[in-house]
């Protein structure tokens, strides 16, 4: 059973946060952790010291072309960070049909909706949500994933800012030019 997480490896991503999460759960989870950043040694010494060092996979860098199928092969794609600012990443795993669970915070809420498994920011919250994940997710999940992405694909964003850019247009001409 495979859970991923896609992030720069810093501090602030809270990573250790999901490998404590990992060292509470059932065996027979692991962690693809995908990504690279200043606290990667770090994190690979807390995963030795929790003794799941066998458990956690530190695959680097990955391609945007092949994060989807990375995203849609998971049982889950994790997120421990209380700092995100935009939930990009959420957006591309839902997008790929994955199955989200992820740290409540309000921009995260923004962009999953009700389509991600939000819990506490602690170990024990994440740990109870990887167990109860149950396998891989459902047809009905899946599109729910995907629905829940659409507002945030390119063609949907650039709809989005036409109009804005048309609305403040419009607003500008009516109260610049007087007849």
């Amino acid at each position: 059973r495979l859970l991923v997480t896609v992030s720069r490896l810093a501090k602030e991503k809270n990573i250790d946060l999901l490998l404590h999460a990992l060292a509470r759960s059932p065996r027979d989870l692991r962690l693809v952790v995908a990504g690279e950043g200043p606290h990667e040694e770090e994190l690979r010494g807390l995963a030795s010291d929790l003794r799941i060092a066998d458990r956690v996979v530190f695959a680097g860098a990955i391609g945007r072309d092949a994060l989807p199928d990375l995203y849609a092969g998971a049982e889950a794609f994790v997120f421990g960070s209380v700092t995100e600012t935009q939930g990009i990443v959420i957006a591309e795993a839902l997008a790929a049909g994955a199955r989200v669970v992820a740290a409540d915070v309000p921009q995260i809420r923004e962009v999953a909706g009700e389509a991600a498994r939000l819990v506490p920011a602690d170990a024990d919250a994440f740990a109870a949500a990887f167990a109860a994940l149950g396998g891989p997710p459902s047809p009905l999940e899946i599109e729910r994933a995907q629905a829940a992405a659409a507002p945030f694909d390119q063609g949907a964003q650039a709809r989005a800012m036409e109009a804005l850019y048309e609305q403040l247009t419009r607003t500008y001409v009516r109260y610049t030019i007087v007849p």
